[in-house]
C-alpha cells in the first residue's frame, strides 16, 4: 500500500534523527532480505511536516496491519492529527481539495477492519460455520 502525501503538522517538530531511531525501536522498518516492512519517503525535509509511506506484505491484510501500525506510530510520536491545526492556514476554510491525514488513518483502519471480517467469513465458510468465532 502507498500514501503518497500524507501532512502532518505535528511532524514538523520531530527531529529528523529521532523520528527514525524511534522507527527503529518500534520496529517500523522495512527488511531489505524478505522485502516486506513499512519504509518512509520524505517529499522534503521532516520539518515540513509532508511525508509519504509504503508498506509492503505479501498479503493485503499484513499490509494493512503495517500501514495501521505505523499511523499508531506517527500518531505517538507526532500526536492525534484529528485536533491539530496549522496558524496561520486559516484563509479560506471551504477549500475542500486537501485530504486531511486523520481520514487517510480512518479510511485505513477501515479497510483493515472489513479484511478481517472478510477473512472471518471465509474461515466459517470453509469450515461449515463450526470453527470459533473470534472477536
Amino acid at each position: 500500500m502507498y500514501c503518497k502525501y500524507l501532512h502532518h503538522p505535528g511532524v514538523s517538530k520531530i527531529q529528523y534523527k529521532a523520528f527514525f531511531h524511534m522507527c527503529r525501536l518500534q520496529s517500523i522498518s522495512f527488511d531489505l532480505e524478505s522485502r516486506k516492512g513499512t519504509a518512509f519517503m520524505l517529499q522534503d525535509c521532516l520539518q515540513s511536516g509532508v511525508l509519504a509511506m509504503m508498506t509492503i506484505a505479501e498479503e493485503r491484510k499484513e499490509a494493512l496491519s503495517m500501514m495501521c501500525e505505523a499511523f499508531k506510530f506517527i500518531e505517538q510520536q507526532a500526536g492525534s492529527a484529528g485536533g491539530l491545526s496549522e496558524p496561520g492556514n486559516m484563509l479560506d476554510e471551504s477549500r475542500s481539495d486537501e485530504i486531511k491525514i486523520q481520514d487517510v488513518i480512518s479510511s485505513i483502519r477501515l479497510l483493515q477492519k472489513l479484511q478481517v471480517k472478510k477473512d472471518e467469513k471465509a474461515r466459517q465458510m470453509r469450515y461449515g460455520g463450526t470453527g470459533s468465532r473470534l472477536s
